[in-house]
């Protein structure tokens, strides 16, 4: 199980856009062609719609969305531990028990719902409970069985049978003294539940017969008398017969229990299939016991977790694309380790325990770099996927407008539009008819397309960038996007937000800011409104407007 890879997944940053989609989706691709197995791309959040629109453009199937890739019970359960099922005998239950490797065992009814864990603790404990002549324990002459379950425990043939498969509770006498004594020592009543142990004693058979006992146990493969069986085919009444001896018929009839009727006691500690393992690790190696179940609704079994899955390494694998900051990473991100990254950002992640795999350049789209390693591994491209990724391409770079643009991103746009067959304006035209952010999204919703955080020593902020042709709708609905931000703020405990609307076509952006009143003083952009600004010739968060705030933010210290 330590060894194990389960699954390799390829993300985006969280809030995702084209160009981090569409990266994850190629390279997700290349890396399979490779011998990569199991690996997933996934859509850290909502698929936006331009995304979907690109998505069935080139009729591929996006990524699926996925909230997180917190570790949970289900990812580190093992399915193979054997299973007691409902109906076997406590016999066979501790035989599979023996044999089975583990310190205790499932039981589970036949639809699939937990009933306990069988181990040798509390199969001890009930079976030396002497308290009462009555119990179950070892003293005790009392069972809850089946004629068909005991004759299954005592290796018996069925000489008269007669409703061997209802359970009941039964009461065990053995004939080891005279006729006289025995009478004496049997009850006048409830021989409906008599069980009778015998070897070749005629006199002591026709005697129970006549009591109309439920189950007599011939032992000693000793031959039955025609008149006994015609006896008992009369009083209907049950007799078995057996090659083992009286006292082995009488240790094993008490194994002839279904394990599902035996006594297990309440498990203090039943886990949750998709419960997250974090937080819950100091209790699972503190438990008493090794093996411990896991249940999803309806307490429906599906496996366990031993203590060794609890240490052992994750088993999962994670590429991230884009992106490289945990903070703007899926959340979980920091429970499973990186083994690649493909980003055109400033570097900023989290320290890893070995070398991993890092293509960083200074291009204008994550999409540039995964197109180029397709071209220089010699792996050929299709033309869906090809147009996918001049999707992303064209999305990131403002259709090489944006100010981040570098001469790779044109070779590479060049490229991929003679294998999708498709022109970079037509498809850039394509994109900006899809519904605008402004118009049609929630505040929250526009805020949180495309947010990522930054942090610069102990100043922590936020930017968020939609595209849009008309500025007006920033300005109608500023006081609620606004007050959308403010609660971010305010919930994340930022020093700092803000919502950069651009327009493309224009070559122009403007700012709505908010948060630390002498960083957004500072800043070297006309006020048009209140908490907008005018960023004439600003089209990259990346490049443009991130630098700036970060450099106004060392001044505002230095002060």
């Amino acid at each position: 199980m330590s060894e194990e890879i389960k699954k390799i997944y390829v993300t985006g940053h969280r809030n995702p856009d084209i160009d981090t989609l569409a990266s994850s989706f190629a390279l997700a691709e290349l890396r399979r062609r490779q011998g990569a197995e199991n690996i997933v791309p996934i859509c850290p959040g909502i698929l936006p719609e331009r995304a979907k629109f690109l998505f069935e453009r080139f009729h591929l199937t996006p990524p699926a969305s996925h909230s997180d890739v917190y570790l949970r019970f289900s990812d580190i359960m093992d399915t193979s531990v054997p299973t007691v099922k409902s109906g076997t005998t406590l016999f066979d239950a501790v035989y599979s028990l023996n044999h089975s490797g583990y310190s205790r065992l499932p039981v589970v009814n036949q639809d699939g719902t937990f009933v306990g864990m069988l181990s040798p603790l509390n199969l001890l404990s009930c079976l030396l409970d002497v308290s009462s002549d009555a119990g179950i324990g070892l003293a005790g002459r009392l069972i809850h069985s089946s004629i068909k379950l005991i004759s299954q425990v005592i290796e018996a043939n069925e000489l008269t049978s007669f409703d061997t498969e209802i359970k009941q509770d039964f009461k065990v006498y053995v004939a080891a003294m005279s006729m006289d004594s025995f009478l004496s020592h049997i009850p006048d009543s409830d021989h409906h539940e008599m069980v009778l142990i015998s070897g070749d004693r005629p006199e002591i058979h026709l005697m129970a017969l006549q009591k109309k006992i439920r189950l007599m146990i011939v032992t000693g493969e000793k031959a039955v008398e025609p008149l006994i069986l015609k006896e008992a085919v009369t009083q209907h009444v049950t007799i078995l017969k057996t090659a083992l001896d009286s006292a082995t018929v009488i240790r094993r009839l008490k194994f002839s229990v279904p394990v599902e009727d035996f006594g297990f006691g309440s498990d203090s500690l039943v886990l949750n299939l998709h419960e997250r393992i974090r937080g819950m690790e100091s209790r699972i190696m503190s438990h008493p016991e090794d093996v411990i179940p896991v249940v999803s609704k309806n307490n429906h079994y599906e496996g366990v977790v031993c203590k060794k899955n609890i240490s052992a390494p994750p088993p999962y694998r994670m590429i991230l694309v884009d992106h490289n900051e945990p903070e703007q990473s899926i959340p979980g991100i920091e429970e499973i380790p990186v083994i690649e990254v493909v980003d055109h950002h400033r570097i900023g992640m989290m320290r890893t325990q070995v070398p991993i795999k890092f293509t960083g350049d200074v291009v204008g789209s994550t999409c540039t770099l995964v197109a180029g390693m397709f071209k220089s591994s010699g792996e050929s491209l299709t033309p869906e996927l090809a147009g996918v990724l001049l999707g992303g391409i064209v999305s990131d770079t403002l259709n090489l407008k944006s100010p981040t643009t570098a001469p790779m991103d044109r070779r590479m746009l060049e490229w991929l539009e003679k294998i999708s067959g498709v022109k970079a304006d037509e498809l850039m035209e394509e994109l900006s008819k899809i519904a605008s952010p402004l118009a049609a999204n929630s505040p929250v919703d526009v805020i949180e397309s495309d947010r990522k955080c930054y942090t610069d020593g102990d100043f922590k902020f936020s930017l968020s960038q939609v595209e849009e042709t008309k500025f007006e709708l920033l300005h109608n609905r500023r006081e609620e996007l606004a007050s959308a931000m403010q609660s971010i703020m305010q919930t994340e405990q930022l020093q700092l937000i803000g919502l950069l609307v651009t327009d493309a076509v224009r070559e122009n952006s403007e700012l709505l800011i908010s948060g630390n009143n002498a960083v957004i003083c500072s800043l070297p952009y006309h006020k048009l409104a209140d908490g907008i600004y005018a960023l004439p010739g600003v089209l990259s968060r990346k490049k443009q407007l991130l630098p700036q705030i970060l450099s106004t933010i060392a001044d505002v210290r230095g002060r």
